[in-house]
């Protein structure tokens, strides 16, 4: 019985360091409601998922179509607001990868 409680013990400390990261992007229209400029505006969201919590990151293209503004921290879960320059640094590499 003790090898099965340590295999718990073990699959749940692996489950709780489980981190996954989901990544959509949205087209807006030129002068769509959200931002009002004549150009389309790119947006995308970072949405890491972790067994502590959650955080979103976002980032566009308003203001100079084609060329992204530095991600921002929409959200994110009290244990996760401390890892807030992590999160944003693993955004940034991410969107260097689109």
């Amino acid at each position: 019985m003790a090898g099965t409680a340590a295999a718990a013990t073990a699959a749940s400390e692996t489950a709780s360091d489980v981190l996954s990261v989901r990544v959509t992007t949205q087209t807006y229209p030129p002068r769509h409601e959200r931002h009002g400029t004549p150009h389309a505006v790119v947006e995308r969201v970072f949405t890491f998922t972790a067994g502590n919590g959650t955080a979103v990151v976002d980032q566009t293209d308003y203001g100079h179509a084609g060329r992204f503004n530095p991600c921002h921290l929409r959200s994110a879960s009290p244990a996760l607001q401390p890892k807030t320059p992590q999160l944003l640094a693993a955004a940034e590499a991410l969107a260097a990868l689109l």
